[in-house]
């Protein structure tokens, strides 16, 4: 039987040796909070784990007695706006020591907040770099928004007060702009955040003619709140999406990943709302500039093709009067001569006259059916040229009043826009509307008639 043993507590007490030599100080230590739990007593027991990648190489526990907790946690929450939790890498000033009984204990002293915010904007740098490499900062950004974007698929959580700030907006703006809104619900916070919004952008994708862009919106939080849409994948997944991308995430402050990579970052969710129904805006105020302008044109057109027609006409009728007297005092002439020069002729010629007299007889006729005939032609083009040009000039108002039938309010309503009528006068306002009225909403297929029992203006 061999006699150089030790007993445990011989064992645990030279391992207790070891701690107290090596760590007579406190020590600072990185790692990342697995499992964080706090007891009813007050104290807070941590998991602390050390990743390579996706790998756990290293894990411990620790903890933070009750008096130094709220101290730690106050301390936190003041410098990062955010309380500490699951999925944080933090710098921990610790005490390492050994019980025979208990084993190795570490006890947190106090937490660096500026690593933390720190380590987050490392992360961001180098998400973004990585994006930049890929060429696709910049991708969704160049897609082409609609006109009129009236098909939204909002991506958010149901319950969020952002998302009811973006509802709100929407359904109650001043100009009564009607949109088909469409939530996918996603959490909006935590480990699990990138995930959930790329499940939802993949739901989306599956119907993507159903939509024109896609918005995604959260209210307001802290900085740490905000890191999981600091997200490599789903920075990737917002800026290979086939449509273009609005965020509204947090404070004008805020400034997250997917905010670069996405087709237009607004300040908050209302902004966002604002800046769908600008596009409404700026659509009608085309179209009606367009309106007012063909409207003006076809009238200008009008009177200048009435005043060209009314100075031809009378042109030709001048220059169709004048050239008949001309030729008529030619014939009176011609006529008035004769008899003086056949006379003469006579006289000089006698012998020849009897040869003579019948040519000269139907050389007049001749003559005379000759300069009818000029005259006739003359006449049938002072009718035929008028009424050509007048043919023409209906053909091309004609093609006017096609257009202008084109932007009647009919064909609008054809297009999926819906007109508000009020005692018969249409309603462009919806500050002109009081509780109680009676109203009619005309749209491609019929009149719906409604009363209004609340004006949310």
């Amino acid at each position: 039987m061999k006699n150089d043993f030790i007993t445990l507590s011989q064992l645990n007490g030279l391992i207790q040796e070891v701690f107290e030599m090596n760590f007579i100080e406190d020590i600072w230590l990185v790692a990342e909070i697995a499992e964080l739990r706090v007891a009813g007593a007050g104290h807070c027991y941590l998991e602390l784990v050390e990743k390579k990648g996706e790998k756990i190489v290293a894990r411990i526990r620790a903890n933070i007695w009750s008096y130094q907790y709220q101290r730690i946690a106050n301390d936190f929450y003041a410098a990062t706006g955010s309380k500490l939790q699951k999925g944080m890498k933090v710098l921990l000033s610790i005490g390492v020591s050994y019980h025979a009984l208990y084993g190795i204990s570490l006890v947190v002293k106090n937490i660096d907040t500026n690593y933390s915010l720190g380590d987050l904007e490392r992360r961001k740098k180098e998400i973004l770099e990585q994006l930049v490499k890929e060429n696709l900062l910049d991708r969704n950004r160049a897609l082409n928004l609609e006109l009129v974007p009236k098909r939204i698929a909002v991506i958010s959580s149901e319950t969020a007060a952002g998302f009811g700030d973006f509802m709100n907006q929407i359904e109650n703006n001043e100009n009564s702009y009607i949109s088909k809104i469409e939530l996918f619900k996603s959490i909006m916070q935590g480990d699990t955040l990138g995930s959930s919004i790329v499940g939802a952008l993949i739901k989306i994708h599956e119907r993507l003619n159903e939509f024109d862009c896609v918005v995604i919106i959260r209210g307001g939080g802290a900085s740490l709140d905000l890191a999981g849409f600091d997200n490599y994948d789903l920075a990737k997944a917002v800026a290979r999406f086939p449509l273009p991308v609005i965020t509204g995430v947090g404070h004008e402050r805020d400034d997250t990943v997917i905010d670069h990579v996405s087709y237009q970052k607004v300040k908050t969710p209302t902004a966002a709302a604002d800046f769908i129904l600008s596009k409404f805006s700026d659509f009608e105020s085309y179209f009606e500039g367009l309106r007012e302008g063909l409207i003006y044109f076809t009238k200008e057109r009008v009177t200048r093709n009435k005043n060209l027609v009314k100075n031809l006409s009378f042109s030709l009728k001048n220059s169709t009067q004048k050239k008949v007297e001309y030729e008529r005092l030619k014939l009176n002439k011609i006529e008035s001569e004769l008899p003086h020069k056949g006379r003469a002729f006579l006289k000089g010629n006698s012998s020849k006259l009897l040869e003579f007299g019948n040519k000269i007889a139907k050389g007049q006729a001749v003559l005379v059916a000759r300069e009818n005939q000029k005259i006739n032609l003359l006449k049938q083009r002072l009718i035929f040229t008028p009424k050509k040009f007048l043919s023409n000039k209906r053909s091309e108002i004609g093609i006017h009043n096609k257009t202008l039938k084109l932007l009647h309010p009919d064909n609008v309503l054809n297009r999926g826009y819906a007109l508000v009528y009020k005692a018969n006068s249409i309603v462009t306002k919806s500050r002109k509307l009081q509780e109680g009225d009676e109203i009619k909403v005309k749209m491609k297929d019929g009149i719906i008639k409604s009363k209004i029992i609340k004006n949310g203006e």
